[in-house]
């Protein structure tokens, strides 16, 4: 099908054109006409910069613009919509031969996608060293540029475009005097300050799908359908339609999809944004039911089978998507899956007295057909989105670890020359140094018993396992800028670096901390020992007990003791210049 005009297509059409792989999914071209690309499309500061070297510093100087990063990160639709407004405002000299929107493909049948870039590039590098002619543009998938320049021996010839692209790597744009880079893979798609978790690009996605808003790409058939379809009521594509027009559930949905990100390591663009969405909405148990010879493909097979599943409620489909705790997977963002008193006890509560899960999930279509742990799981959920007893409900974005983890990443990560409130800025460098005192803790607690005092005791496993001895711990500190400079190169998401520098030893060590691995830090810190496998999973820890013998003084050591042995004072220097003063008992 067409998806020209969106008012003549149903919602089920509409969604699941917004899922990978699908076909007629949502991709660029030249002329984007679109309507349902148009009306998911958010402009953002990137937009700006390709507008500017295309429409409002345009001049013909032949200079070329790269636009790289990963598939699905919008690159296409970047070059899109400044070729259409380079075309609206009359700038005629820019053609489509300009635009190479996609490297990976030929101009003709019998050319390979390298002879169709390396035509390209010929011109584009002419036209450089001439100083003149149309300025151009291409999209290039970072794995794609490494093949058609390395394996396919291309860097020599083209050294100058190649050479920019790897000063790109490590930084959102890269500029020379004829060519420009702009690496989509450092786009900020959501902000991490605690404060304002999950805002930004990804709300803004986020809130498109909100079919009660004239401005949605959804509107027209969402309204439309809401009286045509067969199934009225009973409807449940409708029914997650309706609840997603809660602005406190796409709040948290927001920041779930933006945890998920961040805990997982995972790659969060525009294009895995639309699918999530989608799947969230229309989730494939849904979708598989669907009779399209109906203006409601879902309305039409309810009305004929009633087949309703709760695995089709936006309540359980949107953790489908963020938290499916199977294989190797905690539920960490899973409401259902948390362990807590209060909690329990509410769930205890519902089973005793079943009705009140019928009164909490409301109309929801043959809610009777669920079975008691599918209503609790349900229930549970459902208040969680809503925002409803989120003192009782909590998932791993209400844990104060996770408050720390984000203000830690947020100061190591954010680019200093903007603007930033004192007290904010206080509050995220503290974040900063109650990571480090867990960092230092957790390696103490694993590599050996410890006070409170600087020293830890070990145990000498080859001689006997009764010979001990103390070892003066020399607390080593992290170099912040040197830390900074680790994490804003780091493009894995919720990956930041602490570059530690040990006080007796001249030399440094980088610890790459996770989420995964600050829990386990933290769980060490109160005593925890960790398994084999957990160290497996911990290159953090495995690479500072590698590095053990450097933050540890096993021959010099000073205190301030009373008559009896007892320590009396210690004075510390802190993380991130602090001073920390302890005297006995604390």
């Amino acid at each position: 099908m067409s998806l020209i005009d969106t008012n003549k297509q149903t919602l089920f059409d509409l969604l699941r054109s917004c899922k990978m792989g699908e076909a007629g999914a949502i991709v660029g071209g030249h002329i984007d006409r679109n309507s349902l690309r148009q009306g998911l499309y958010v402009s953002t500061k990137e937009d700006d910069l390709v507008k500017s070297f295309f429409v409002d510093d345009y001049i013909e100087d032949g200079k070329l613009l790269i636009i790289t990063g990963s598939a699905g990160d919008g690159k296409s639709a970047l070059l899109s919509r400044a070729y259409r407004l380079a075309q609206e405002e009359g700038i005629d000299s820019l053609t489509e031969t300009d635009i190479h929107m996609d490297a990976t493909a030929s101009t003709q049948k019998t050319k390979t996608y390298d002879e169709t870039l390396s035509e390209f590039f010929d011109t584009a590098i002419q036209r450089i060293n001439e100083g003149e002619g149309p300025r151009s543009g291409v999209a290039i998938n970072l794995g794609l540029a490494i093949d058609f320049f390395e394996r396919k021996g291309k860097k020599e010839k083209y050294q100058e475009i190649w050479d920019a692209i790897e000063g790109a790597k490590p930084q959102r744009t890269n500029e020379k005097v004829s060519i420009r880079v702009l690496n989509l893979s450092h786009r900020q798609l959501f902000r991490t300050q605690p404060d304002h978790f999950g805002e930004g690009l990804l709300r803004e996605i986020v809130d498109k799908f909100d079919a009660s808003d004239p401005e949605s790409p959804f509107y027209e058939a969402f309204q439309f359908e809401k009286e045509e379809c067969p199934a009225h009521g009973d409807c449940p594509l409708h029914y997650n339609m309706e609840r997603f027009t809660d602005d406190e559930v796409r709040a948290n949905i927001a920041r779930l999809l933006a945890a998920k990100s961040l805990i997982e390591n995972s790659y969060l663009n525009p294009r895995r944004i639309l699918d999530y969405l989608a799947s969230i909405l229309l989730p494939p148990t849904l979708e598989s039911i669907a009779k399209e010879d109906s203006a409601c493909p879902i309305g039409r097979s309810i009305e004929t089978d009633g087949k309703i599943t709760s695995r089709m409620m936006i309540w359980n489909s949107v953790f489908q998507i963020i938290d499916d705790h199977d294989g190797e997977r905690s539920g960490h963002l899973d409401p259902s899956a948390q362990s807590e008193k209060e909690i329990d006890l509410r769930i205890l509560e519902w089973a005793a007295n079943p009705s009140t899960l019928d009164e909490i999930l409301e109309s929801h279509p043959t809610i009777a057909n669920f079975s008691i742990e599918e209503k609790i799981q349900t229930t549970l959920r459902k208040q969680y989105l809503e925002g409803k007893q989120r003192e009782q409900i909590r998932t791993a974005i209400e844990w104060s670890w996770f408050t720390d983890f984000l203000g830690a990443y947020t100061y190591l990560n954010r680019d200093t020359s903007e603007e930033i409130d004192p007290q904010v800025e206080k509050e995220l460098k503290n974040c900063a140094v109650n990571m480090n005192q867990t960092l230092t803790d957790a390696l103490k607690g694993w590599s050996g018993k410890h006070t409170n005092s600087n020293y830890i005791e070990f145990v000498d496993g080859i001689k006997t396992t009764d010979y001990r001895f103390l070892a003066q711990w020399s607390n080593p500190s992290p170099n912040r800028e040197k830390s900074r400079q680790r994490t804003k190169r780091e493009t894995t998401p919720g990956q930041l670096w602490f570059v530690l520098e040990p006080e007796q030893a001249n030399t440094e060590v980088p610890i790459p901390i996770s989420f995964e691995l600050y829990v386990l830090m933290k769980r060490i810190s109160m005593g925890y020992n960790p398994n084999v496998r957990d160290l497996e999973r911990s290159e953090g820890i495995r690479l500072i007990h590698s590095r053990l013998s450097e933050f540890t003084d096993k021959q010099n050591s000073v205190r301030i003791v009373n008559k009896n042995g007892e320590e009396l004072l210690s004075v510390e220097k802190g993380a991130f210049d602090g001073i920390k003063i302890r005297g006995k008992g604390q």
